[in-house]
């Protein structure tokens, strides 16, 4: 498995970043590469929520949260990814409150490609870099929504 990550120090307590992330099936508020999210289980949030992203270049894949650590963070699968050039792949998000009442995000994506030893050269070389920039922006999205002055904060589940 190859692994990417970014963190960030943002400006909001965890309560309200977790707001935002806990609002599961919403992610295209936060990441900017996400076009749509369709519902795909009965629970909109928690382990088990279930939803398909699709992408600006007409891809798509499933989430599933695997694992979720109520105010703190999850880790989801990813599934059912077609043209995406991965095998496996798993996303998780951490939540670290800091001694200033700021919130330490962690975000990362552990993935294996496909296509054998070639596929594992263009992940190290090219997917990484280009998944560190989606990370980046999705943080970037997040720190944009917790921090944005008179914004309406989903409440946590």
């Amino acid at each position: 498995m190859l692994h990417v990550e970014s963190t960030r120090t943002i400006s909001a307590d965890p309560a309200t970043v977790w707001a935002a992330l806990a609002d599961y099936m919403a992610i295209d508020v936060i990441a900017p590469e996400v076009v749509k999210v369709d519902v795909l289980s009965e629970n909109s949030t928690g382990l088990g929520a279930k939803r398909r992203c699709h992408f600006p270049n007409g891809t798509s894949l499933v989430e599933e949260a695997i694992t979720w650590n109520e105010g703190r963070g999850y880790r989801a699968a990813m599934l059912d990814m077609g043209k995406i050039p991965f095998k496996t792949a798993q996303a998780e998000i951490r939540l670290t409150p800091t001694s200033d009442g700021k919130t330490h995000v962690y975000w990362c994506i552990d993935y294996q490609p496909k296509f054998g030893p070639l596929g594992w050269l263009m992940g190290a070389t090219l997917m990484k870099p280009q998944l560190r920039k989606v990370l980046n922006g999705n943080l970037t999205g997040l720190e944009t929504l917790v921090t944005a002055p008179n914004t309406a904060m989903p409440q946590a589940s």
